[in-house]
């Protein structure tokens, strides 16, 4: 089975992506899978290597490092240069496509577009589940529909954001439903990128306006005073499994880009030091948020605990960090399933989704 490893993108989580593929690289089983890595450039070129062996991959794992901080450089053993022709997976019944992207342009519906459009097999959600968790407006929607409990909020859009009387009636329809502190977030990105905390209302148009320069759909959210942070893996298709939880021990207010990737402020805590009924009420909400999306593959369910034991789904993500040490695969190894397991059966789950889809198409 050819493996298709892409990672990369136009995504602001360019650089997360790679972290995540050079730890796929070091755990992927070579004597089952044909590994060819498909690297997507910043400018969106689809780069392709030489199929890797596990000595190989072990070499490129050393050498993988950042340029600049914007444009990751792979070593010379990927024999990169050569473009990538999608003729080569197009209706392939020997390939499987793993998408390592995180956040816009991979994550949300448009790298699994182009693959339903190619009819390949590959490793997480579908175009809908991935746009719609994606979006955090519109799967805190469905999310209401479905009753799990969420923190309140307001959506923002830009074009409503523009003329001064538009602007003054949002900012006061937060401060009247919220109150302050609230979080101020793109609707879609991940990684924290774009996210700030808003103390009181002379802060409040700035941050909105910062956050219109990742998205032009924010969402504003109450802040839990001394909310802790949780979260749950899910893996599995029509009849998930949920991890145990863990939680997020942050020196900061908020579990941020440079605390989850540069400065290494942030703690993983698995298990999380919950009482079972709090455990089930995550595990429970998580997989009720998969099947309300349509998930496939994995996701990772965030909640926040409030001091007086009320949960609160945050959002969940369709294709999370998975480098070795991210909180996805370490809430599944605590689980009982390890990097390397994780790995194949999410690529058999893939696999399985393909052929059920293609099952339904028969019958049409």
């Amino acid at each position: 089975m050819k493996l298709y490893l892409m990672y990369g993108g136009r995504t602001v989580e360019h650089d997360v992506t790679v972290m995540s593929t050079r730890s796929a690289l070091g755990a992927i089983d070579y004597q089952k899978y044909q590994v060819i890595p498909v690297y997507i450039t910043h400018q969106a070129q689809f780069i392709k290597g030489l199929p890797l062996t596990a000595p190989v991959a072990a070499e490129i794992n050393l050498k993988l490092e950042v340029a600049d901080h914007a444009e990751w450089q792979a070593a010379p053993a990927l024999s990169l240069g050569t473009k990538f022709d999608f003729d080569e997976i197009t209706n392939a019944d020997d390939a499987v496509v793993f998408p390592m992207i995180h956040g816009t342009f991979g994550e949300d519906g448009t790298i699994q577009g182009l693959l339903e459009v190619l009819n390949v097999p590959y490793v997480g959600s579908e175009i809908r589940a991935s746009a719609v968790a994606m979006d955090k407006i519109m799967s805190k929607i469905i999310f209401d529909e479905f009753g799990i409990p969420q923190v309140p909020y307001v959506p923002v859009l830009a074009n409503h954001f523009e003329k001064a009387a538009d602007k003054q009636a949002i900012l006061d329809q937060i401060a009247e439903k919220l109150g302050f502190p609230v979080y101020v977030k793109p609707a879609n990105a991940g990684s924290s990128i774009g996210v700030s905390k808003c103390l009181d209302k002379e802060a409040l148009a700035a941050d909105i306006e910062a956050a219109f320069k990742y998205d032009d759909r924010v969402i504003v959210e109450f802040a839990v005073h001394k909310a802790r942070e949780l979260a749950v893996g899910i893996l599995g298709n029509n009849h998930p499994k949920a991890s145990i939880a863990g939680e997020i021990g942050k020196k900061q207010d908020f579990y941020d880009y440079e605390s989850k990737f540069v400065d290494g402020t942030t703690k993983l805590i698995i298990p999380a030091a919950i009482n079972g009924v709090q455990l089930a009420d995550v595990q429970k909400y998580a997989i009720t948020a998969f099947n309300a999306v349509g998930g496939a593959g994995l996701t990772r369910a965030d909640f926040f605990l409030a001091e007086d034991g009320q949960v609160y789904m945050n959002e969940i993500q369709t294709m999370p960090g998975f480098t070795e040490f991210s909180m996805y695969p370490y809430l599944w190894q605590a689980s009982g399933v390890s990097y390397p397991e994780l790995i194949d059966q999410l690529i058999q789950l893939g696999l399985e989704r393909y052929q059920v889809k293609h099952q339904i198409a028969a019958n049409l």
